[in-house]
């Protein structure tokens, strides 16, 4: 068997297949095609972010590879049902695809289902660069609609590109520096959910992470939410691109009592438990036993 990751190995694929061997293709990453096309759309509809983007632009050479791995892999294995949809629209064979998503360092984070006093804003987390793939304009705009001493939004990462996106929405959030993996986990417990209104990711690690601790979650399908969520339960879901829809979540979540708050940061810690790196062993094992075994 060869099991490779996306990006980096479409030459050992190929001379893996030429030797008789099985050949894995894994991807973190929704497929690339879906990202120019996606992140395309959303350049043109928001070109004051347009310097903001990240996995827009591609050398072609590394295009073509990303393009290519999937349909010359044997099996490819997605890390999140969003990314095996984006395979889907490029006619990789449905039998190929494998669904095995990543695991997160569940020892290292803290979780207690304590709510502090809410007679303060409620604080809203955004971590991760700052970027418009991850729908940040969206964001901001929802956030107009509440009052300061309402909702705060703190905001953990750096600016990728010029900041120009960011322009006119000065005041609105608390911008920190970018930490460590580590200090992250440490700092969860300061917040009161978690809000990433992604319009294009492939698993979103930060989400799982998040929900470990306990905050209840705001992300879109176009990542690993919907594995992670039960509406209203320990969070929502919304469409990309949808300002009412991340007003009506922020609402739901205001409207709620202490008590309420606690049993969604219990959901949200029980939900995220399924992506350990124990459970992650269990699905691996599973897989190389029936997929492996009898592919």
């Amino acid at each position: 068997i060869f099991w490779g990751y996306q990006g980096s190995c479409l030459k050992s694929l190929q001379a893996a297949k030429k030797n008789g061997k099985l050949a894995v293709c894994e991807m973190a990453t929704a497929h690339a095609p879906a990202a120019m096309r996606i992140l395309g759309e959303e350049r043109k509809l928001h070109p004051e972010w347009s310097d903001s983007f990240d996995y827009l632009e591609f050398p072609s050479d590394y295009y073509k590879r990303l393009c290519e791995e999937p349909h010359k892999a044997d099996l490819v294995i997605g890390a999140s049902k969003f990314t095996l949809q984006t395979l889907r629209e490029e006619d990789v064979e449905e039998k190929k695809l494998k669904y095995l998503p990543l695991g997160f360092d569940l020892d290292r984070i803290h979780f207690s289902p304590d709510v502090e006093n809410l007679k303060r804003p409620f604080r809203l987390l955004y971590a991760g660069r700052v970027t418009q793939r991850k729908g940040m304009m969206y964001l901001l705009e929802a956030l107009k609609h509440f009052k300061k001493t309402d909702v705060e939004l703190h905001i953990i990462g750096n600016i990728h590109g010029s900041g120009r996106g960011l322009r006119g929405y000065e005041g609105m959030y608390k911008l920190h520096h970018s930490v460590s993996q580590y200090d992250l986990f440490k700092q969860y417990h300061h917040y009161d959910a978690f809000i990433l209104p992604t319009v294009f990711e492939g698993f979103g690690l930060v989400i799982v992470e998040a929900m470990a601790a306990g905050l209840p979650t705001i992300t879109t399908a176009n990542g690993i939410g919907p594995e992670l969520i039960e509406e209203g339960k320990n969070g929502y879901i919304v469409p990309i691109r949808d300002i009412p829809a991340i007003v009506n979540a922020i609402t739901q979540l205001l409207s709620k009592s202490e008590g309420e708050l606690s049993q969604m940061r219990k959901a949200a810690r029980v939900s995220a438990l399924n992506f350990s790196w124990d459970a992650y062993k269990g699905r691996l094992k599973q897989f190389v036993e029936q997929d492996l075994t009898n592919y």
